[in-house]
């Protein structure tokens, strides 16, 4: 009975723990200021060919790949923490007024306005959105204490809630990237990848970044961070790679 025990602590001693999901340190490439007052998301146009970005002072700007300020919306909303964009409309996810604006792509002309009402800290509510295309759901996640991910459908009703606290400390911006989920943390200063599926961790990758709140991919795969309080666009290399 002793020689088998042994021989199992010796096999599982052995074995590599699959499930293990040890975070890696990475580093940028380059950095490039902004001429955005605290950037706090961005996501990249359906074409490649931009980014948009909201700041905290609630205005919508759409940049170059290089950040330079192409355009922006005739609109002043409140504490603008998310973008996400499809074909047809930019959607900016206030988080004190928990509202989502849904801008025209074309014009950046508002188009309608969602409340979704939520009763948590006024500064721990909605600050990060995206689109899952494994499930076809919008994703709607709130900041901290608790960190709710909301799933909703096609006219931004809530269908779904699941709690991922255990995660992170915080989340500040989610993108939907090679089949996957990707969260950021700005108080961890980590990335994660999640099956789209479940929202299980998959990896998580370390970022040398100050209050980073802002994480989007752009066609070649490079993963791009902003900087809200240093007012900086960060470039990556795809951490998968």
């Amino acid at each position: 009975m002793k020689k088998t025990i042994t021989t199992l602590l010796l096999l599982f001693a052995i074995v590599p723990n699959t499930h293990s999901q040890e975070a890696i340190k990475i580093k940028p490439e380059r950095k490039i200021y902004l001429k955005i007052p605290e950037p706090s998301d961005i996501c990249l146009h359906p074409d490649g060919k931009s980014f948009f970005i909201v700041s905290d002072n609630g205005i919508l700007f759409e940049t170059d790949l290089e950040g330079t300020i192409k355009r922006q919306a005739d609109y002043l909303g409140l504490d603008s923490e998310a973008v996400y964009a499809n074909e047809n409309y930019v959607f900016v996810a206030e988080e004190f007024s928990r509202k989502i604006k849904i801008f025209d792509i074309k014009n950046l002309e508002l188009q309608r306005t969602v409340s979704l009402p939520y009763n948590g800290g006024r500064n721990k509510a909605y600050e990060a959105m995206t689109y899952n295309k494994a499930k076809n759901k919008f994703l709607l996640l709130t900041e901290k204490d608790p960190i709710y991910l909301f799933e909703l459908d096609a006219d931004l009703k809530i269908t779904n809630e699941i709690n991922l606290s255990s995660i992170a400390r915080d989340i500040s911006a989610a993108t939907f990237f090679n089949d996957h989920v990707w969260l950021l943390s700005d108080e961890d200063r980590t990335v994660f990848k999640l099956d789209p599926n479940n929202y299980k961790v998959l990896s998580k990758w370390i970022l040398p970044i100050i209050n980073p709140e802002g994480l989007a991919f752009d066609l070649e795969g490079n993963m791009i961070i902003l900087s809200d309080d240093m007012e900086l666009m960060y470039y990556f290399k795809n951490p998968e790679k």
